[in-house]
């Protein structure tokens, strides 16, 4: 987990925006795919002070919701609204 640390809004409220790399396995058409992605994602209050504290390389299960980076950017980013760490390997 890449993060550019934790800062404030306006109002604040504790913000997190950070980047995660996913690798699965997945079943698609009967077949079996690879599937690699990073992308970014951003955080809000409790979550995002939670977050904060994760160690870069832990394995995280992650629920949110999709929007649009902002008003005039319409950009996917992945709004964190819970979090679990995964047992290691």
């Amino acid at each position: 987990m890449a993060t550019s640390g934790p800062r404030r809004t306006p109002s604040g409220l504790a913000t997190l925006r950070f980047q995660v790399k996913h690798t699965s396995t997945q079943q698609e058409a009967g077949k079996t795919r690879t599937v690699e992605v990073e992308t970014e994602l951003v955080a809000f209050g409790p979550v995002a002070q939670g977050l904060g504290n994760i160690q870069p390389g832990a394995g995280l299960k992650l629920t949110g919701f999709i929007d649009r980076k902002g008003a005039r950017d319409p950009r996917l980013e992945l709004h964190v609204t819970e979090f679990g760490i995964l047992a290691p390997e």
